[in-house]
């Protein structure tokens, strides 16, 4: 009972942004320069190839436009599969990782000191690599693409191809190629459970998956944050991450933005950021840092597992998410809520596992 109260205060401290800010649908946020980064492969520039007289799109993923450029034509190429969107590819849920890396910029998290050239020191940008190129190979090779010749340049250990990233980074590629699979799946009738059952469930787990096999080869990237506060505020964010997917909340750029404009700060943490009342962060920023600070990491497992019998069905994530919504306004409500999900994960029979054989 004491990890449940637990798993309550922290999980929806750090969580109750996501609908805390009421966004009008026709506001739409799109990350820096959207509108001017390549929107399909012809549009990134032509290389020769010393080895024949062919040319190829070159791709340079650390040239913020080129990375930026993945997402805006995996953006494209997936709204028209996804039946819930409709009079913008606002609606599209992978809008969550652009619009984080368009977040990673704004603050500098991406090293890029008003450039657009992305450091391979930053923490951030390289977490994100994983979240870019490798669902872009993945869309490559399951034909959601159109093909046309291209090459992805090599730093470091950071794979570039199929070959490699199936080699470094396997569960992510793999649940990548699955999601993408199971989006070409027509559904012409879609509500709440399906949105939930067969779009947002695969997708979260192979954001879950980059995750999982990124923050190992990473690591030695977080000496490079600027302070300790940045540190553990990154560390958290890929610890954590995978408490906010089990509710698998909607992540098209309308539920983005809220988290963003109202709980991410907007530059890079500081070791004097500790000291809240004298920052110049907004009051929600701040309160999420202070749980943070405080969290128990050693305490994550059992959390885990607490939280994944709260969300195990359909009927219990409704409630969990309820329970997210409600806290910016009413602890108390939220407890109702959270009360809610609990009954509902004992009396609803939970999920089979998702699978899609390749």
């Amino acid at each position: 009972m004491y990890l449940i109260i637990f798993l309550l205060n922290y999980f929806l401290s750090t969580s109750l942004y996501i609908n805390a800010e009421i966004i009008s649908n026709n506001e739409i946020y799109y990350p820096t320069l959207w509108q001017t980064v390549p929107e399909s492969l012809t549009e990134y520039p032509l290389a020769d190839d010393d080895n024949s007289s062919s040319q190829y799109r070159l791709i340079d993923p650390w040239f913020y436009p080129h990375r930026l450029g993945l997402y805006k034509i995996l953006i494209n190429i997936t709204t028209p599969l996804m039946p819930f969107c409709s009079s913008s590819n606002a609606s599209n849920i992978l809008f969550a990782l652009p619009s984080q890396f368009g977040w990673q910029y704004d603050s500098n998290r991406l090293f890029t000191n008003g450039t657009l050239n992305i450091s391979l020191n930053s923490w951030w940008a390289s977490a994100n690599y994983y979240l870019s190129v490798i669902p872009f190979l993945a869309a490559i090779d399951v034909g959601l693409i159109p093909y046309e010749s291209f090459r992805i340049v090599q730093y470091e250990n950071f794979c570039s191809n199929s070959i490699q990233c199936y080699k470094q980074v396997p569960k992510a590629m793999e649940q990548w190629h699955k999601f993408f699979i199971h989006l070409q799946q027509s559904h012409k009738n879609i509500d709440d459970r399906i949105l939930d059952n067969d779009y947002l469930g695969p997708m979260w787990l192979a954001y879950e998956a980059s995750i999982e096999n990124a923050l190992p080869l990473i690591q030695s990237k977080l000496s490079y944050l600027p302070s300790n506060v940045e540190r553990l505020f990154g560390y958290s964010w890929g610890r954590l991450i995978n408490l906010i997917a089990m509710t698998r909340k909607n992540t098209n750029l309308y539920e983005t933005i809220k988290n963003q404009r109202t709980f991410l700060p907007r530059r890079m943490l500081l070791e004097s950021d500790r000291l809240t009342q004298t920052n110049d962060l907004p009051e929600l920023v701040n309160k999420s840092l202070q749980v943070l600070f405080s969290f128990r990491f050693d305490w994550l497992t059992y959390i885990e597992k607490i939280w994944s019998k709260l969300t195990c069905n359909y009927e219990a994530r409704i409630y969990a998410q309820y329970t997210l919504e409600s806290m910016a306004t009413s602890k108390f409500l939220a407890l109702k809520y959270l009360t809610q999900a609990m009954i509902n994960a004992i009396l609803f029979q939970c999920d089979t596992t998702f699978k899609i054989d390749l």
